[in-house]
């Protein structure tokens, strides 16, 4: 059977990092440096024995990652997909397995992969930061419905997309990845799943970022009100009705951003839809809602945004939104 060079790099690679990647024994190397080289050669050794094992055992999609280990190995996620990896709020994500998609040859790449109950996500490693993501679906044994995973802007931002919870009790997940329907993608793709552990003692928000004074030439800013997730989840802000036009802005600071659900409410009647909660603006610009001219009758326009979520292991991570109302001439 061939063994595609995509996936053996992965396989080497998942297989050699455990031994590669130990913690060096500063003191060890103080006290003798003949001592050091015999630790390091092996490790290399290990290394080189477990690859080769791999190899002739056959080609593999789905793999465990390396145990836990006491302190984790806080890397950038730039680093590609790095076995273990920590976010700024102290969560830690632990690589489970990785998989390679290159459309060019194939319609649709599967694979299995083993949970143990922890929150999981996927971190993909994109041909480039513009690429637009491929599908990603996961099928849970026993549920009859795919569970989606929209990637959205993991690509640009190079941060893990987390998935729903799934089912108590589930061990394997196998996941599916393929173009959108009259999609193309661009070059080949790896993907890392991960599990993914909050800190035990929740660390303090950051402070929330201004909402810009202007965005554009035409939207000014009327007011504005943040608060901190999870200890208060909404915001209501109140404008007078001056027969100008209203748009507003919310976003979500620290690593929820994208990460949370957003509803909202004007003069208490709902939108519909529940979206994410946005990214904080940049220099380029922010995202906004127009809300258009009020009503004569409507003498103030009251919005209330409050944030939601499914995974309870979002409590333990602290994060702030934002809500900001602006006015336009019509």
């Amino acid at each position: 059977m061939p063994i595609d060079q995509g996936e053996l790099r992965d396989l080497l690679d998942e297989r050699s990092r455990p031994a590669l990647d130990r913690p060096i024994p500063w003191h060890s190397l103080r006290a003798g440096t003949r001592g050091a080289r015999r630790r390091r050669l092996s490790a290399v050794t290990a290394a080189v024995t477990v690859a080769v094992a791999v190899v002739a055992a056959g080609t593999v999609v789905s793999l465990r990652g390396p145990d836990q280990v006491d302190q984790p190995t806080t890397a950038s996620v730039t680093e590609k997909l790095p076995i273990q990896y920590e976010e700024s709020d102290g969560t830690v994500y632990r690589r489970l397995a990785t998989a390679t998609f290159d459309p060019s040859r194939e319609e649709s790449r599967t694979f299995q992969v083993e949970v143990s109950g922890k929150p999981v996500a996927i971190l993909p490693d994109c041909p480039s930061p513009k690429a637009a993501p491929p599908q990603v679906r996961a099928r849970v044994p026993g549920l009859n419905k795919d569970l989606p995973l929209f990637l959205m802007n993991s690509c640009a931002r190079g941060k893990a997309a987390d998935m729903q919870p799934f089912p108590a009790g589930t061990r394997t997940v196998k996941f599916t990845v393929k173009p959108y329907p009259g999609s193309t993608l661009p070059g080949k793709w790896r993907f890392g799943v991960y599990e993914w552990t909050p800190p035990t003692t929740m660390r303090t928000a950051s402070p929330p970022v201004d909402p810009p004074a202007k965005i554009g030439k035409d939207l000014s800013l009327v007011t504005k009100g943040s608060t901190t997730w999870p200890g208060t989840r909404e915001v209501t802000l109140t404008v007078p009705n001056r027969g100008r036009g209203l748009a507003i802005v919310t976003y979500c600071g620290d690593g929820l951003a994208e990460r949370l659900n957003q509803k909202l409410w004007v003069n208490g009647r709902p939108v519909k839809g529940s979206i994410d909660c946005s990214a904080p603006p940049t220099t380029s610009g922010a995202g906004y809602l127009d809300m258009g001219k009020r009503p004569r009758s409507e003498k103030t326009t009251t919005i209330r945004v409050r944030l939601e979520t499914s995974i309870p292991e979002y409590l333990r991570r602290p994060g702030t939104l934002t809500l900001a109302v602006y006015d336009y001439d019509l």
